[in-house]
């Protein structure tokens, strides 16, 4: 899958992707992708399971994460795009309930003793453009000759 396909089956509505949040799972680490995808993947299960705990033999009810990691100095993070089934939408609160329980795994993940995992979970504007630049920004890849990214991986857990 290139990253065409990929921004586009984020962007399709029938997919369900919630492109008006913005979601980065931050390290503050040099680990390696394989380190914070197997992380992605853990905090992946302890959600699902605290929401919905039969998740395996009901994918609908499944929550996704479609990452993009990428490497800066001293802060290895990922760029998250949520696939949220509708019932868990909360009137008025939207997905606050979901945000209080990524944040609160993402940072028992980390194993050091003064923890520094942060979870940043924010939603874009309510114009349909801002949705795209969201998702075009979270599946971005950068030059290699910039300072800020060499390496990158993406994908779906």
């Amino acid at each position: 899958m290139t990253k065409e396909e990929l921004k586009n089956a984020l962007l399709k509505k029938d997919n369900k992707f919630a492109t008006d949040y913005i979601v980065v799972a931050n390290t503050y680490m040099n680990i390696s992708f394989k380190e914070l995808t197997r992380k992605l993947d853990l905090l992946n299960a302890k959600v699902n399971k605290k929401l919905f705990r039969y998740f395996r033999k009901y994918p609908e009810k499944r929550i996704q994460f479609a990452y993009n990691h990428q490497r800066v100095i001293n802060n290895t993070h990922s760029h998250l795009i949520l696939k949220v089934p509708d019932e868990y939408y909360q009137p008025h609160t939207e997905l606050c309930h979901l945000r209080d329980l990524m944040w609160f795994n993402w940072w028992q993940l980390d194993d050091r003793h003064n923890r520094k995992f942060r979870l940043w979970f924010q939603k874009v504007d309510d114009e349909p453009t801002s949705k795209f630049f969201n998702v075009n920004y979270a599946v971005r890849e950068n030059k290699k000759d910039t300072a800020q990214n060499d390496e990158f991986q993406y994908g779906i857990l």
